[in-house]
Protein backbone atom coordinates (compact mmCIF):
# COMPACT_ATOMS: atom_id res chain seq x y z
CA UNK A 1 0.00 0.00 0.00
CA UNK A 2 1.19 3.20 -1.21
CA UNK A 3 0.01 6.59 1.19
CA UNK A 4 -0.92 8.24 -1.92
CA UNK A 5 -3.46 5.16 -2.12
CA UNK A 6 -4.71 5.49 0.78
CA UNK A 7 -5.35 9.22 0.70
CA UNK A 8 -6.74 8.47 -2.31
CA UNK A 9 -9.03 5.92 -0.62
CA UNK A 10 -10.08 8.09 2.23
CA UNK A 11 -11.42 11.27 0.28
CA UNK A 12 -13.90 8.70 -1.72
CA UNK A 13 -15.17 7.32 1.08
CA UNK A 14 -15.57 10.75 2.90
CA UNK A 15 -17.02 12.21 -0.40
CA UNK A 16 -18.68 9.44 -1.21
CA UNK A 17 -17.87 9.51 -5.28
CA UNK A 18 -15.05 8.96 -7.35
CA UNK A 19 -15.96 11.46 -9.65
CA UNK A 20 -16.27 14.45 -6.65
CA UNK A 21 -13.02 12.99 -5.12
CA UNK A 22 -11.10 13.69 -8.64
CA UNK A 23 -12.43 17.21 -8.81
CA UNK A 24 -11.21 17.89 -4.92
CA UNK A 25 -7.77 16.55 -5.49
CA UNK A 26 -7.33 17.44 -8.98
CA UNK A 27 -6.68 13.96 -10.52
CA UNK A 28 -8.00 12.46 -14.14
CA UNK A 29 -11.22 9.93 -12.98
CA UNK A 30 -9.69 6.81 -14.29
CA UNK A 31 -6.55 7.72 -12.80
CA UNK A 32 -7.96 7.91 -9.49
CA UNK A 33 -10.23 4.77 -10.34
CA UNK A 34 -6.64 2.43 -11.44
CA UNK A 35 -4.97 3.71 -7.96
CA UNK A 36 -8.47 2.73 -5.87
CA UNK A 37 -8.67 -0.70 -8.41
CA UNK A 38 -4.59 -1.37 -7.60
CA UNK A 39 -5.22 -1.53 -4.14
CA UNK A 40 -8.50 -3.58 -3.95
CA UNK A 41 -5.96 -6.06 -5.83
CA UNK A 42 -3.16 -5.41 -3.56
CA UNK A 43 -5.93 -6.64 -0.92
CA UNK A 44 -7.51 -8.70 -2.62
CA UNK A 45 -10.98 -7.60 -1.37
CA UNK A 46 -13.30 -4.86 -2.99
CA UNK A 47 -13.45 -1.60 -0.72
CA UNK A 48 -16.06 0.02 -1.89
CA UNK A 49 -19.72 -1.15 -3.48
CA UNK A 50 -20.58 1.05 -6.57
CA UNK A 51 -24.23 2.64 -6.99
CA UNK A 52 -25.72 5.03 -9.13
CA UNK A 53 -25.61 7.81 -6.30
CA UNK A 54 -21.67 7.00 -6.03
CA UNK A 55 -19.78 4.87 -3.98
CA UNK A 56 -19.84 3.22 -0.03
CA UNK A 57 -17.39 1.48 1.90
CA UNK A 58 -17.72 -2.42 2.51
CA UNK A 59 -16.98 -3.93 5.61
CA UNK A 60 -13.46 -4.50 4.77
CA UNK A 61 -13.61 -0.57 3.31
CA UNK A 62 -14.31 0.60 6.71
CA UNK A 63 -11.89 -1.18 8.49
CA UNK A 64 -9.04 0.17 6.01
CA UNK A 65 -10.63 3.46 6.60
CA UNK A 66 -10.38 2.91 10.08
CA UNK A 67 -6.23 1.96 9.49
CA UNK A 68 -5.39 4.86 6.77
CA UNK A 69 -6.88 7.32 8.73
CA UNK A 70 -4.43 6.63 12.13
CA UNK A 71 -1.91 5.95 9.53
CA UNK A 72 -1.88 9.01 7.67
CA UNK A 73 -1.75 11.04 10.98
CA UNK A 74 1.24 8.84 12.24
CA UNK A 75 3.03 10.05 8.88
CA UNK A 76 1.88 13.40 9.65
CA UNK A 77 2.27 13.33 13.21
CA UNK A 78 6.34 12.01 12.70
CA UNK A 79 7.04 15.07 9.88
CA UNK A 80 5.70 16.97 12.56
CA UNK A 81 7.85 16.21 15.16
CA UNK A 82 11.40 15.59 13.30
CA UNK A 83 10.82 19.00 12.62
CA UNK A 84 10.45 20.16 16.43
CA UNK A 85 11.96 20.37 20.27
CA UNK A 86 11.20 21.21 23.65
CA UNK A 87 11.90 24.69 23.28
CA UNK A 88 9.53 24.73 19.85
CA UNK A 89 7.50 21.66 19.97
CA UNK A 90 5.16 21.49 16.55
CA UNK A 91 2.65 19.05 15.02
CA UNK A 92 -0.86 18.22 16.22
CA UNK A 93 -1.97 16.89 19.79
CA UNK A 94 -5.55 15.03 19.64
CA UNK A 95 -7.37 15.33 23.60
CA UNK A 96 -9.93 13.75 25.13
CA UNK A 97 -11.36 14.87 28.64
CA UNK A 98 -13.99 13.99 30.83
CA UNK A 99 -17.14 15.90 30.20
CA UNK A 100 -16.87 16.89 33.71
CA UNK A 101 -13.77 18.99 33.62
CA UNK A 102 -14.54 20.49 30.62
CA UNK A 103 -16.15 23.67 32.32
CA UNK A 104 -12.93 24.51 34.44
CA UNK A 105 -10.21 23.23 31.89
CA UNK A 106 -11.20 23.64 28.76
CA UNK A 107 -10.56 27.51 28.76
CA UNK A 108 -7.79 28.34 30.64
CA UNK A 109 -6.42 24.81 28.36
CA UNK A 110 -6.53 26.13 24.91
CA UNK A 111 -5.47 29.87 25.84
CA UNK A 112 -2.13 28.95 27.50
CA UNK A 113 -1.45 25.99 24.85
CA UNK A 114 -2.04 28.58 22.00
CA UNK A 115 0.28 31.21 24.01
CA UNK A 116 2.94 28.75 24.52
CA UNK A 117 3.19 26.61 21.93
CA UNK A 118 1.81 28.47 18.89
CA UNK A 119 3.23 25.81 16.44
CA UNK A 120 1.38 23.18 18.04
CA UNK A 121 -2.32 22.16 17.11
CA UNK A 122 -4.82 21.13 19.83
CA UNK A 123 -7.84 19.72 19.30
CA UNK A 124 -9.36 19.14 22.58
CA UNK A 125 -12.97 16.62 23.12
CA UNK A 126 -14.94 16.24 25.34
CA UNK A 127 -16.77 13.06 26.01
CA UNK A 128 -18.59 11.05 29.30
CA UNK A 129 -15.62 8.91 30.76
CA UNK A 130 -16.72 5.77 28.68
CA UNK A 131 -16.37 7.27 25.28
CA UNK A 132 -13.17 9.20 26.58
CA UNK A 133 -11.81 5.98 27.16
CA UNK A 134 -12.95 4.01 24.13
CA UNK A 135 -10.85 6.96 21.59
CA UNK A 136 -7.66 6.62 23.83
CA UNK A 137 -8.02 2.51 23.32
CA UNK A 138 -9.03 2.99 19.39
CA UNK A 139 -5.47 5.39 18.95
CA UNK A 140 -8.17 8.29 18.06
CA UNK A 141 -6.94 11.14 20.63
CA UNK A 142 -2.88 11.00 21.66
CA UNK A 143 -3.68 12.19 24.76
CA UNK A 144 -6.71 11.73 27.28
CA UNK A 145 -7.77 12.72 30.98
CA UNK A 146 -10.20 10.77 32.24
CA UNK A 147 -11.05 9.04 35.89
CA UNK A 148 -10.36 5.93 37.26
CA UNK A 149 -8.03 4.42 34.30
CA UNK A 150 -6.38 2.15 36.44
CA UNK A 151 -8.19 -1.09 35.08
CA UNK A 152 -7.58 -0.22 31.58
CA UNK A 153 -4.98 -2.59 29.86
CA UNK A 154 -2.25 -1.22 26.89
CA UNK A 155 -1.86 2.53 28.42
CA UNK A 156 0.47 4.75 30.90
CA UNK A 157 -1.29 6.48 33.13
CA UNK A 158 -0.37 8.99 34.94
CA UNK A 159 -2.60 10.33 38.23
CA UNK A 160 -2.66 14.13 38.28
CA UNK A 161 -6.03 15.15 40.32
CA UNK A 162 -7.76 13.45 43.11
CA UNK A 163 -11.67 14.86 43.73
CA UNK A 164 -14.64 14.29 45.63
CA UNK A 165 -18.40 14.11 44.60
CA UNK A 166 -21.30 16.02 45.72
CA UNK A 167 -25.08 15.90 45.74
CA UNK A 168 -25.84 18.51 43.50
CA UNK A 169 -29.29 19.87 43.46
CA UNK A 170 -32.35 22.54 43.66
CA UNK A 171 -33.10 23.07 47.48
CA UNK A 172 -30.91 20.62 49.09
CA UNK A 173 -29.10 22.03 52.51
CA UNK A 174 -31.27 25.22 52.38
CA UNK A 175 -32.94 24.14 56.10
CA UNK A 176 -29.64 23.40 58.36
CA UNK A 177 -27.22 25.95 55.99
CA UNK A 178 -24.59 22.80 55.95
CA UNK A 179 -22.37 22.50 53.67
CA UNK A 180 -21.90 18.46 54.06
CA UNK A 181 -24.56 15.05 53.70
CA UNK A 182 -23.93 12.11 55.40
CA UNK A 183 -23.70 9.01 53.15
CA UNK A 184 -26.72 7.55 54.82
CA UNK A 185 -29.18 10.51 53.88
CA UNK A 186 -28.64 10.21 50.06
CA UNK A 187 -31.23 7.48 49.99
CA UNK A 188 -33.49 10.04 50.43
CA UNK A 189 -33.28 12.22 47.48
CA UNK A 190 -34.48 10.88 43.97
CA UNK A 191 -30.81 10.49 41.67
CA UNK A 192 -30.03 11.00 38.04
CA UNK A 193 -27.26 8.95 36.64
CA UNK A 194 -25.31 7.57 33.41
CA UNK A 195 -26.40 3.92 32.57
CA UNK A 196 -23.84 1.20 32.85
CA UNK A 197 -20.89 0.30 32.20
CA UNK A 198 -20.19 4.41 32.74
CA UNK A 199 -17.17 5.47 35.36
CA UNK A 200 -19.08 7.81 37.46
CA UNK A 201 -22.27 5.25 37.64
CA UNK A 202 -20.14 2.46 38.70
CA UNK A 203 -18.14 4.33 41.27
CA UNK A 204 -21.26 5.46 43.03
CA UNK A 205 -23.00 2.03 42.96
CA UNK A 206 -19.94 0.04 44.36
CA UNK A 207 -19.36 3.13 47.41
CA UNK A 208 -23.52 2.40 48.21
CA UNK A 209 -22.84 -1.18 48.03
CA UNK A 210 -19.58 -1.08 50.44
CA UNK A 211 -21.49 1.54 52.58
CA UNK A 212 -24.55 -1.13 52.75
CA UNK A 213 -26.03 2.23 51.66
CA UNK A 214 -28.36 1.62 48.10
CA UNK A 215 -29.47 4.84 46.33
CA UNK A 216 -32.48 5.78 44.65
CA UNK A 217 -31.27 5.82 41.07
CA UNK A 218 -34.66 7.06 39.54
CA UNK A 219 -33.27 8.73 36.29
CA UNK A 220 -30.84 7.63 33.29
CA UNK A 221 -29.16 9.99 31.36
CA UNK A 222 -25.96 9.48 29.17
CA UNK A 223 -25.31 13.13 28.51
CA UNK A 224 -23.77 15.69 30.33
CA UNK A 225 -27.09 17.83 28.99
CA UNK A 226 -29.34 15.62 30.27
CA UNK A 227 -28.49 15.27 33.38
CA UNK A 228 -28.01 18.98 34.02
CA UNK A 229 -31.66 19.72 32.49
CA UNK A 230 -32.78 17.12 35.19
CA UNK A 231 -30.66 18.70 38.16
CA UNK A 232 -31.74 22.54 36.76
CA UNK A 233 -35.72 21.66 36.29
CA UNK A 234 -35.45 19.96 39.77
CA UNK A 235 -36.63 16.85 38.95
CA UNK A 236 -33.59 14.72 40.29
CA UNK A 237 -30.29 15.72 41.99
CA UNK A 238 -27.20 14.18 40.87
CA UNK A 239 -23.53 12.74 42.54
CA UNK A 240 -21.06 14.66 40.37
CA UNK A 241 -17.83 17.20 41.08
CA UNK A 242 -19.07 20.52 42.16
CA UNK A 243 -17.01 21.84 39.17
CA UNK A 244 -19.52 20.18 36.56
CA UNK A 245 -22.20 22.25 37.32
CA UNK A 246 -20.60 25.70 38.28
CA UNK A 247 -22.23 28.23 36.14
CA UNK A 248 -25.40 27.25 38.04
CA UNK A 249 -23.72 27.16 41.86
CA UNK A 250 -22.46 30.60 41.30
CA UNK A 251 -25.99 31.96 40.48
CA UNK A 252 -26.89 30.10 43.19
CA UNK A 253 -29.88 28.29 41.28
CA UNK A 254 -28.55 25.07 42.92
CA UNK A 255 -26.35 23.62 45.52
CA UNK A 256 -23.58 21.08 46.29
CA UNK A 257 -23.02 19.34 49.57
CA UNK A 258 -20.07 17.37 49.93
CA UNK A 259 -20.52 13.41 50.74
CA UNK A 260 -19.12 12.53 53.81
CA UNK A 261 -18.78 8.97 56.50
CA UNK A 262 -18.06 7.70 53.34
CA UNK A 263 -17.03 10.43 51.19
CA UNK A 264 -17.10 9.07 47.17
CA UNK A 265 -13.52 10.14 45.30
CA UNK A 266 -11.94 9.48 42.60
CA UNK A 267 -8.94 10.42 40.60
CA UNK A 268 -8.62 11.80 36.84
CA UNK A 269 -5.47 10.65 35.01
CA UNK A 270 -3.47 11.44 32.30
CA UNK A 271 -4.00 8.28 30.17
CA UNK A 272 -2.01 7.37 26.88
CA UNK A 273 -1.25 4.16 24.57
CA UNK A 274 2.25 1.85 25.64
CA UNK A 275 2.75 1.60 21.84
CA UNK A 276 1.75 4.70 20.75
CA UNK A 277 5.25 7.09 19.81
CA UNK A 278 5.12 10.36 21.86
CA UNK A 279 5.70 13.43 20.22
CA UNK A 280 7.28 16.25 21.25
CA UNK A 281 4.23 18.13 21.35
CA UNK A 282 2.33 15.51 22.86
CA UNK A 283 4.84 15.72 26.27
CA UNK A 284 4.65 19.49 26.24
CA UNK A 285 0.43 19.65 26.34
CA UNK A 286 1.34 17.07 29.03
CA UNK A 287 3.16 18.94 31.10
CA UNK A 288 0.81 21.85 30.80
CA UNK A 289 -2.21 19.82 31.68
CA UNK A 290 -0.63 18.81 35.13
CA UNK A 291 0.67 22.43 35.47
CA UNK A 292 -2.82 23.76 34.74
CA UNK A 293 -4.72 21.35 37.07
CA UNK A 294 -2.18 22.67 39.77
CA UNK A 295 -2.74 26.06 39.56
CA UNK A 296 -6.62 25.21 39.31
CA UNK A 297 -6.54 23.05 42.78
CA UNK A 298 -4.28 25.85 44.41
CA UNK A 299 -6.99 28.53 43.03
CA UNK A 300 -10.23 26.39 44.29
CA UNK A 301 -11.72 26.47 41.04
CA UNK A 302 -11.03 22.41 41.01
CA UNK A 303 -12.59 20.95 44.60
CA UNK A 304 -9.81 18.40 45.05
CA UNK A 305 -5.94 18.10 45.31
CA UNK A 306 -3.36 17.32 42.53
CA UNK A 307 -1.44 14.35 42.83
CA UNK A 308 1.60 15.53 40.66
Amino acid sequence: MKLNQLKYFLKIAELGSVSAASRYLYIAQPALSNQVAALERELGIELFTRTVKGVQLTAAGEKLYHHATLILRQVESARADVNSNEFSPRGEVRLVIDASKAYSLLPLLVTEAERRFPDVQLNVFEAMSLEAAQQIADGKVDLGLIPNAADLSGVEVLPVYRESLCLVGKNIGLEDNTETILFEQLADYPIVAPSRPHNIRLHIEQAALEARRPLDIRYEQDTGLGIRCLVNSGIANAIIPRDVMEVELQRGEISALKIIEPRIERIHSLVRLKERPVTTACRAIEALMIELVGRLCEQKLLDGEAQS
